[in-house]
């Protein structure tokens, strides 16, 4: 079965996953912002990608002026990224990483409409 769906549909899985709970981390920054002593948190994706490294996934820039592709998998791991929250930072930290997810769900959309289309032309 794994053979049918490829690594692509696995690692889109794990980067909806892991902007989801993102959110959740920057969506707390926001609601603590007038909560004395809170620091913010924000993921660290360094991990993830080092996690996909050891599984064999390989991401590379055929172009200098490609961006960096975002990275799935593996456990996150939550990290203090200051002293203060900033409404600003966290606004727009929020909807590139909304942004992000999104891209993720269509290119899933789109692998298995793909699928579909293959399966509808085999009958």
């Amino acid at each position: 079965m794994n053979g049918l769906f490829s690594k692509t549909i696995g690692m889109l899985s794990d980067i909806i996953g892991a902007r989801s709970q993102r959110h959740q981390v920057l969506s707390s920054n926001v609601s603590n912002i007038d909560t004395p002593g809170y620091e913010p948190k924000d993921v660290d994706f360094e991990k993830l990608i080092d996690s996909m490294r050891q599984k064999g996934v390989r991401m590379a820039r055929t172009h200098g002026k490609h961006l960096p592709a975002p990275t799935p998998g593996g456990s996150l791991s939550v990290v203090r990224t200051g002293d203060r929250v900033s409404l600003d930072r966290e606004m727009v930290t929020i909807a590139e990483n909304h942004l992000m997810h999104n891209a993720a769900v269509e290119m899933l959309a789109r692998k298995f409409r793909g699928l579909q289309t293959v399966l509808r032309e085999g009958k």
